[in-house]
């Protein structure tokens, strides 16, 4: 027997106002709770958070940024777009965040060259330390001094005791002036009276390749990315840069055990705009807090040569202004341009 409709119960004009009525009444208070499901909509997190990263697809900032994105978009119920602005060291990424609204929709993932390249420029069209809201460390990790596996210089000693004896003759690399990497071995002829000539390179790969065919003859780079090249017979570490031994870098001296109070911990960490509600701030601090705990990204991180590493919003604003106060004393010591 074959369906049918249902008997129509419309009956007439009469009939249809009261139900009119109603389903009006019914959208006027939906409208009138508008703001209070708005409201808790935000509480909740942004529709989409951008992370920007002054990093290239592949650098450091940016694996890291991927890695704890799409945790922190689970706690903030929202998608998390690694956005890579990339020039100018770091300050087109930068400057986009520090001119955005201070909601929480807009994060810069950062490293320690935020401080160095604050600290090279003659002027910035933002503050690097009051124009953001400082939130959280992820992770610390020291820098290398290493050579190649071939290379005459046996240690740390028999190479500055030879850049001692032949002034200018032993090279080391960076990723570019005014980097960490640049201004660490600066750092190092400040100390000791020497001169390390200084070679900038666009990448580490590109002075990886050149230190491998006797072009220069030291590098000075991240614990991060030296780590995995020293385990595949690539590089010869001589010092660490940490306060202590490197877990990772095992029998390799530490740099201040040669210069006294030389240490230093290259970092990597997410601010915000200026003007971020405390609270917010607080919010993503646990937030972070808690993803970096989390057993498997606390792996990825030490896979990766950083140790895990999540302090508080005014430890991290410290850790920023102490490295700025450092490289700028290291730059005027030396006599450095300012770009």
């Amino acid at each position: 027997m074959p369906h049918r409709l249902p008997a129509s119960t419309d009956q007439g004009p009469a009939a249809a106002a009261p139900r009119r009525r109603s389903v009006l009444k019914a959208s006027a208070a939906f409208m009138a709770l508008g703001p209070f499901i708005q409201g808790s909509a935000s509480a909740q997190g942004q529709r989409t958070i951008r992370l920007v990263s002054g990093s290239a697809p592949g650098g450091s900032t940016d694996l890291f940024g991927r890695l704890i994105g799409p945790k922190l978009g689970e706690r903030r119920g929202a998608t998390v777009i690694v956005d890579n602005k990339l020039g100018a060291g770091g300050m087109i990424a930068a400057e986009s965040v520090a001119n955005a609204r201070p909601d929480g929709s807009s994060l810069l993932i950062t490293a320690s060259n935020h401080s160095t390249g604050a600290a090279m420029r003659k002027s910035s069209p933002f503050d690097a330390i009051r124009d953001f809201s400082w939130i959280s460390s992820l992770t610390t990790y020291g820098m290398v001094l290493a050579v190649g596996p071939n290379s005459r210089h046996k240690s740390l000693q028999d190479l500055l005791a030879f850049a001692k004896a032949n002034p200018k003759a032993v090279s080391f690399s960076s990723v570019g002036v005014g980097t960490a990497h640049h201004l660490l071995g600066e750092w190092i002829n400040a100390e000791l009276g020497i001169e390390l000539t200084h070679v900038p390179y666009k990448g580490s790969p590109l002075a990886l390749t050149d230190l491998l065919g006797g072009q220069i003859d030291m590098m000075i780079d991240t614990a991060t990315f030296v780590v995995p090249q020293s385990r595949q017979g690539k590089l010869k570490p001589l010092a660490v840069t940490t306060r202590g031994p490197s877990e990772d870098l095992p029998g390799v001296p530490t740099l201040n055990s040669f210069i006294a109070g030389m240490e230093y911990d290259s970092w990597i960490g997410i601010t915000g705009p200026k003007g971020m509600p405390a609270e917010l701030v607080q919010q993503l601090n646990q937030d972070l807090r808690e993803i970096v705990n989390l057993p498997d990204i606390r792996q990825r991180f030490i896979d990766m040569g950083a140790a895990p590493k999540v302090g508080t919003p005014d430890e991290f604003r410290q850790l920023a202004e102490k490295d700025l106060a450092q490289w700028r004393k290291v730059i005027d010591n030396r006599n450095i341009p300012r770009l």
